[in-house]
């Protein structure tokens, strides 16, 4: 028994001996080239999944095995990374040094990730800090002049509002809008993600390399990468920021004497004997006002409504991180808030998103991700969501002859019972309540060396409401009697209800193998399976006794309706992809993509996307390697196919099932017992063409890549065409078929274009400073559309750009009865101070035959750029953007007076207009038209009298930082405590009159300028 005891311990401590032994603490320092502690330096053993990072004194501590060869790797962003032998030590110092060169970055590309110097195709990428540092609310705002060839355009800054974007020009004559990937899954919308939490943001521009997304990635695709937590990492984070919004311009209308004068002279110009106020009424007026303001009105509408010269915003962002060998998760909370320049308006809007990556052993790894989405928008009565009513038009368009309130507070009747100050105060209110939540689970299997199978689920649920309660206002006459007078007929609620779910679905196996003598080969093999489905439900009351109860059980059981409807669509993918390069210096690289989507029909659902590129890294070659001032240099050349399944139905919504005839269902009246009645009834109303497919779209890319000076100086340019055929158009078919016109594929649609991006980094002594800009060009030209033209004041046919202006020549304004005579007129009525336009066709008249071109309404040339600065804890940021050859439409609401036949007078026009009163050389500087109701459509029909240069230069943001010293909050257990004031969209420069800004809609919510205060607090 002793003897087996004894065994039994001498094989235990055989056993258990080596195991002790083999451990060992490590303990060390990391610091930069002037002995600034670095805090949050990656400490990892090269080749394993073990590893620590630095506290806030960048120091570490990590328990090793006492082998002969230990290798850990350092690594830091903005530093280069280092591999350092530490066997048989126990205490290490490290120095890491800065890195400037950021063709070493690791970018995602589709279903996948590439060195930045080894890309073949058109990619663009921007960091967390370009992104968070814009300091917007939605991502979308912070991609406007952040990448070459991205154009980001908006025309409100109302609450809650985004922006729309092009990844080089016009794709289609349909959906433009790029596809949007988050972490791998598609999304609906890129302003579901925090800023806050991008990483980083990843645009594929060229078809070689987003024609791996095949039927979705022709208008371009949006990598946008999340978060993680890294091994050893471990915080808790908090962000306030409070900011004020102003609007950057207003404009301003004439006062009450001027607007009745202005009246008169225009009823006058229009034949009538005299105008409605006579003088003595007009400049008795004002003394009238004062003694009695509810008989004699002045009121400034848009004081009144837009009562509020400034509007809050603020955001709440809690990060906690933390991070071991195994589990790594990093969960994020944000909240932000905006309201609006006037009352009942708002924007709440709740993000969470927790990120975990879990690796149960060296060969399986699972990501495990769930997100959470809530906004709710609250507006006036009928405001939201497709802005039916807009406080900002009512505003600007009633003159100041009408009242607002009466001097006891009584709501007065405005005119006629339509009262924006009474609509915003008593007239209801819309809100919509988006709600989402989402999760994406991810297996990642490594069974061979070089080998990664992958395993991914992404479902997506929305439930979204929508609540519209439009309240009937009634009035009181100044006198305190009750008036008949009312807003609407009656008092209506309407609610809608929709539940989606999207589903994400992918297999994935990528294989990666160096074989000896310097080639390397990746191969990408994947899966995709995408479905949604989306149910959408409405129900509507009218006649509510209690205006102060908006629910559906107190309205008319007689004056009811409801609705529904439902949608499902399907893609079904296999692609592929594969990598060679030889000694980082010759690379190809081909992807194939074959989708079959549910919205054609079985025979032709299958479209088959490829692409080829290739590049040369020329800095590689023998006779450049001894090049000093060239760090690096690589040409590269692309092409490649890719798809656009997202088409349009003939109203211009989303068609899923475009192949089939659908039935329309309308009411109509019918004659039935002597009495006419309402009924519903179906019918096909669009021609159904089974054969439609695909648009495709080609593009070929050159491009150059470039390093100089030690990396400090980088360049990236490219040239491309792109050409899109197979565009669905609704071409005629004969009348006698009784159907509308059905679309079929035959459009073509060019983009010619190049872009360069230039930035500059470098150190000096303390100072980390960083430049960079970027210029690109896009021209779309539409080709042959088998004869169709989409007509209007912007123009779509064979030869035009897309969407460009379509209109008159003009000469001028004619200054007298003579020059008319004989002249070619657009109207009869045509009187001295009209327009005078050209006759361009000569045949003695004008007629829309002389329409001609008037140039692109988008803009040819986009710009931006960035300047960043950093010193003892000091952080500077500043950033422009802008536009170039582009023409602009002048706004209605600043050119056109009486809109309506009563609406306000602009300001500006105010001196400035022909008229019978001034003198002719007066009239000869006029620069608008008579005043005239009659005239009015001839006077402001688009043509080039009223078109001006769109250019402009925005400084997009300024912001400056301070992070305390280390020392100062290390004893409390702070990691770190910045503050931090910024400010968004401060000026522009532009052809634009003062009171108009260059991005702003006609009556749309202004354009903002933010000011804004932050500190960030991490423990």
């Amino acid at each position: 028994m002793r003897e087996k005891i004894l065994l039994g311990c001498v094989l235990l401590f055989g056993w258990f001996g080596p195991l002790m032994a083999q451990t060992r603490q490590l303990t060390g320092k990391v610091t930069d080239e002037e002995a600034k502690e670095l805090p949050g330096v990656s400490v990892v053993v090269k080749g394993k999944q073990q590893g620590t990072v630095t506290d806030v004194n960048g120091q570490f501590t990590l328990g090793l095995p006492d082998a002969d060869a230990v290798t850990l790797t350092f690594s830091f962003v903005g530093y280069q990374s280092q591999d350092i032998d530490v066997a048989g030590r126990s205490v290490l110092d490290v120095v890491l040094k800065p890195s400037d060169n950021s063709l070493t970055e690791v970018v995602v590309v589709g279903y996948g990730s590439q060195k930045k110097k080894d890309l073949t195709g058109a990619i663009s990428t921007i960091g967390s800090k370009d992104v968070a540092g814009r300091q917007t609310l939605q991502v979308s705002d912070a991609l406007q002049g952040s990448v070459a060839g991205v154009s980001v355009s908006r025309s409100s800054g109302a609450p809650g509002s985004g922006s729309s974007i092009l990844i080089r020009g016009i794709t289609t004559i349909g959906t433009n809008n790029p596809l949007v990937i988050v972490d791998g899954v598609p999304v609906a919308s890129i302003d579901n993600v925090n800023p806050g939490d991008v990483d980083n943001i990843t645009v594929l521009k060229d078809a070689a390399s987003a024609s791996i997304y095949g039927s979705r990635g022709a208008a371009g695709v949006i990598l946008v990468t999340t978060k993680r937590a890294k091994s050893g990492q471990s915080s808790l984070e908090y962000t306030y920021e409070y900011g004020v919004q102003r609007a950057t311009a207003k404009p301003g209308y004439a006062g009450v004497q001027d607007y009745m004068r202005y009246f008169n002279e225009q009823a006058s110009n229009d034949g009538a004997s005299t105008g409605p106020f006579p003088l003595a009424f007009i400049e008795s007026y004002l003394d009238s006002n004062r003694v009695n303001p509810d008989g004699f009105p002045n009121t400034d509408w848009q004081r009144s409504v837009i009562d509020r010269s400034s509007a809050p915003r603020q955001r709440h962002d809690i990060v906690f991180t933390m991070g071991t060998g195994k589990i790594k998760t990093k969960a994020s909370l944000g909240y932000a808030s905006s309201g609006a320049f006037y009352s009942n308006r708002s924007y709440d809007r709740y993000l969470f998103r927790i990120n975990n990556d879990l690796q149960v052993n060296e060969k399986i790894g699972i990501n495990l991700d769930v997100f959470y989405k809530r906004t709710a928008n609250q507006g006036n009565a009928n405001e939201l969501p497709d802005n039916t009513y807009n406080p900002i038009y009512e505003a600007r368009i009633m003159p100041p002859i009408y009242d607002d309130v009466y001097s006891d507070g009584r709501l007065a009747l405005g005119k006629d019972g339509r009262n924006p100050l009474a609509q915003v105060r008593d007239g209801g209110f819309s809100k919509t309540l988006d709600n989402q939540i989402g999760g994406r689970m991810s297996l990642n299997y490594k069974p061979v060396a070089g080998l990664t199978l992958t395993a991914l689920v992404a479902p997506v649920f929305d439930f979204d409401r929508s609540k519209y309660f439009s309240k009937q206002i009634r009035y009181t006459n100044p006198d305190g009697t009750n008036s008949t007078v009312v807003n609407q007929a009656r008092t209506t609620l309407n609610e809608g209800r929709s539940t989606g779910v999207t589903m994400n679905g992918q297999v994935l196996a990528n294989y990666v193998k160096d074989i000896r003598g310097g080639h390397t080969i990746d191969i990408l093999a994947g899966f995709e399976e995408n479905y949604r489905s989306l149910e959408l439900l409405g129900a509507s009351r009218s006649g509510f006794a209690l205006t102060g109860f908006p629910y559906l059980n107190s309205g008319s059981t007689e004056l009811r309706d409801n609705s529904g409807s439902a949608n499902e669509s399907g893609l079904h993918s296999f692609f592929g992809r594969l990598q060679y390069n030889y000694k980082s210096k010759y690379f190809i690289q081909g992807n194939l993509r074959s989708d079959l989507s549910s919205r054609f029909a079985p025979a032709y659902r299958r479209a088959v996307y490829p692409s080829l590129s290739a590049g040369w890294t020329v800095s590689e070659e023998e006779f450049l390697k001894n090049v000093n001032w060239l760090s690096f240099l690589k040409v590269r050349g692309s092409w490649g196919k890719a798809g656009n399944e997202r088409l349009l139905n003939k109203d211009g919504n989303p068609a899923y099932y475009p192949y089939m005839a659908t039935i329309d269902f309308s009411t109509a009246l019918f004659y039935q017992n002597g009495s006419v009645v309402p009924l519903t009834g179906g019918g096909q109303q669009v021609y159904a063409v089974e054969n439609i497919s695909w648009e495709t779209s080609r593009t070929t890319d050159i491009g150059l890549d470039a390093a100089f000076l030690n990396d400090r100086l980088t360049l990236g340019a490219d040239y491309y065409m792109k050409k899109t055929t197979d565009i669905l158009l609704p071409l005629d078919i004969p009348l006698y078929l009784g159907y509308d016109k059905p679309n079929q594929n035959a459009g073509v649609l060019d983009v010619k274009g190049w872009e360069l991006e230039l930035a500059w980094r470098d150190r000096i002594n303390k100072l980390n400073y960083s430049v960079a800009a970027n210029l690109s060009d896009a021209r779309s030209t539409v080709g042959d559309l088998k004869g169709t033209e989409f007509r209007g004041d912007q123009i779509i046919r064979n030869g035009s750009e897309y969407n460009e202006w379509f209109g008159y020549l003009s000469n001028g304004l004619f200054q007298t009865q003579d020059e008319i005579n004989g002249a070619p007129v657009l109207n009869v009525t045509t009187k001295p101070g009209d327009v005078r336009y050209v006759d361009v066709n000569k045949d003695g008249k004008i007629t829309t035959d002389d329409k001609v071109l008037l140039g692109g309404a988008l803009p040819r040339y986009l710009y931006g750029g960035n300047l960043r600065a950093e010193y003892e804890g000091f952080d500077f940021g500043v950033t422009f953007q802008g536009v170039a050859k582009k023409r602009s439409r002048l706004n209605s609401e600043v050119v056109q007076p009486f809109a309506e036949a009563f609406g306000n007078m602009p300001a500006d026009m105010i001196g400035k207009f022909w008229s019978l009163n001034n003198t002719a050389d007066q009239n000869l500087r006029a620069t608008y038209p008579r005043l005239s109701r009659t005239s009015n459509s001839a006077n402001y029909s688009l043509s080039d009298y009223w078109l001006i240069n769109g250019a402009y230069f925005r400084l997009k943001n300024l912001t400056l930082g301070y992070t305390l010293k280390q020392s100062v909050v290390k004893k409390t257990g702070v990691q770190s405590l910045r503050f931090y004031v910024s400010a968004n969209d401060i000026f522009s420069f532009s052809k634009f009159p003062k009171y108009l800004d260059p991005e702003s809609g006609s009556y749309s919510y202004p354009i903002v300028t933010t000011l804004m205060a932050g500190a960030t607090i991490r423990f």
